[in-house]
């Protein structure tokens, strides 16, 4: 079963918000900034390879963010960007979800990567 956490305190002031005063485009790029340093937090702090991987579900109309910080014991950390979707199932997850589920983004995003 996973322990889900809150962001760390040291990322919640730096945490982007969309503004409109950037275009769409600035706004992706300072989100994926924040979740690469975030990601990075979490290979230094965290523990096993899949630490500082995303995993998602899908809740409503987007989905729920979850980083992983270790395996053994489970333990994520709630992204809470866009809507900040929580997922109701996340603390019923297991590791071995949490490896399906990160294989399957990888998959996904290397199917979608390829050029025609």
């Amino acid at each position: 079963m996973a322990k889900i956490y809150s962001i760390p305190q040291e990322f919640e002031a730096t945490m982007p918000t969309w503004s409109i005063a950037n275009d769409r485009d600035e706004n992706i790029r300072r989100e994926e900034e924040w979740l690469e340093k975030l990601s990075q937090w979490c290979k230094t702090h965290g523990s096993g390879k899949y630490g500082g991987q995303i995993v998602r579900d899908g809740v409503a109309d987007g989905y729920a963010q979850y980083m992983v910080f270790s395996l053994r014991p489970l333990q994520l950390i709630h992204i809470p960007l866009g809507d900040a979707w929580q997922s109701r199932w996340a603390h019923r997850w297991t590791a071995a979800d949490i490896k399906q589920m990160v294989e399957r983004e990888r998959a996904l995003a290397e199917l979608f990567s390829r050029k025609s």
